[in-house]
C-alpha cells in the first residue's frame, strides 16, 4: 500500500466552479467534502475584503447550484466560512476522482483548492496502476506529484480533528500566550527564550503570562485526550480504566475539566 500526494491544474474544459473559484480568489484556501449529492465547502480567505467577495460568489451560487452559507467565524485574522452546495459534477469535464477511481485508487479526503491547482491524497495498492492514472490525468491537466511513498494503513491517518475542537475553547489571551511562546522558541530544547522574555514582549507580568500558558496547554492536552488514546490502542475502554495516580476514570475526569472550560467560557461571555 502507498500514498500519493499531488496536486492538478484542470485544463479549462475540465474546470468546475470549485477551480473557478479557487483561480478568482488565489489567497483563499478551499476544502471540499462531498457525498456525490452535497458539497461542504471550507472556505479560509486571507483578509476581510476577498472574505466579502467569497460570500458574494457563493451567494451567486446559490440558485443554479442550491449553495448556502452555513457558518461564518473569524478566527487569529483567519476569515473562515462553510457552505452548503451541490456542485461536483455538475460542468460534465473529466475530475480527479473519476481518474483515480478508475485506477483502483482511494481518494482521501478533503481535497485543497488553492491558487487554481487542486491538493490531493491517494492511496494505492498496486505500482503498476500509477501509469494509468497518470495517463488518466494527463487528460485532466497538468499533474505534478508532489510526494510517493508507502504507507501501513490509512484508518489512523485519515482520521480528521478540526482546528475548533482542539483550539476552540482558549481565550484570546491564552492563544496569543501560546502562540508567542511556539514562535520565540520556549518549547524548543534548547529554549530559545524564557517566561521572563516572552512577558517583558507581551509587557505583562511573568505570573500572567505563565497561567495563560499553562491553561491553554491544558485545553489542547485535554481536546487531544480522546484522540490520542485511541491511536494508542487501548486494549479496554480508555474512559473507564484508571491510572495510579488518579481516584476518578479517565473519563469521569475529562468531563470535569470540559465543565470548568465550559464555565470559564460562560464567563468569559
Amino acid at each position: 500500500m502507498f500514498e500519493l500526494f499531488l496536486r492538478v491544474q484542470p485544463t479549462e474544459k475540465n474546470e468546475d466552479p470549485h477551480n473557478r473559484l479557487s483561480k478568482k480568489f488565489p489567497g483563499a484556501r478551499i476544502a471540499l467534502w462531498c457525498n456525490d449529492h452535497t458539497d461542504i465547502l471550507e472556505i479560509e480567505s486571507d483578509g476581510l475584503d476577498s472574505f466579502q467577495e467569497i460570500q458574494n460568489e457563493i451567494e451567486l451560487y446559490s440558485t443554479r447550484y442550491k449553495s448556502k452559507i452555513i457558518d461564518k467565524t473569524l478566527c487569529q485574522d483567519k476569515f473562515q466560512l462553510v457552505a452548503r452546495t451541490c456542485i461536483c459534477g455538475s460542468d460534465g469535464g473529466i475530475n480527479v476522482g473519476s481518474v483515480a477511481g478508475q485506477n483502483n485508487f482511494l481518494q482521501m479526503p478533503p481535497p485543497v483548492f488553492f491558487g487554481g491547482w487542486e491538493y490531493h491524497r491517494l492511496v494505492g495498492f498496486d505500482d503498476n496502476d500509477v501509469r494509468g492514472l497518470l495517463k488518466g490525468l494527463d487528460k485532466v491537466g497538468k499533474t505534478e506529484i508532489l510526494h510517493k511513498g508507502r504507507t501501513d494503513g490509512t484508518t489512523d491517518k485519515a482520521f480528521l480533528l478540526s482546528l475548533g475542537s482542539l483550539f476552540g475553547n482558549l481565550t484570546e489571551k491564552q492563544m496569543k500566550a501560546l502562540l508567542a511562546a511556539v514562535e520565540g522558541g520556549y518549547y524548543e530544547i534548547p529554549k530559545r527564550t524564557t517566561a521572563d522574555e516572552l512577558a517583558a514582549k507581551l509587557r505583562q507580568p511573568r505570573s500572567t503570562l505563565e497561567e495563560h500558558i499553562r491553561k491553554a496547554e491544558s485545553k489542547v492536552v485535554m481536546a487531544m485526550a480522546p484522540y490520542m488514546m485511541m491511536y494508542a490502542r487501548v486494549p479496554e475502554s480508555p474512559f473507564t480504566s484508571k491510572t495510579r495516580a488518579a481516584g476518578d476514570t479517565v473519563g469521569a475526569r475529562f468531563l470535569k475539566q470540559l465543565a470548568v472550560q465550559t464555565a470559564e467560557k460562560s464567563r468569559n461571555n
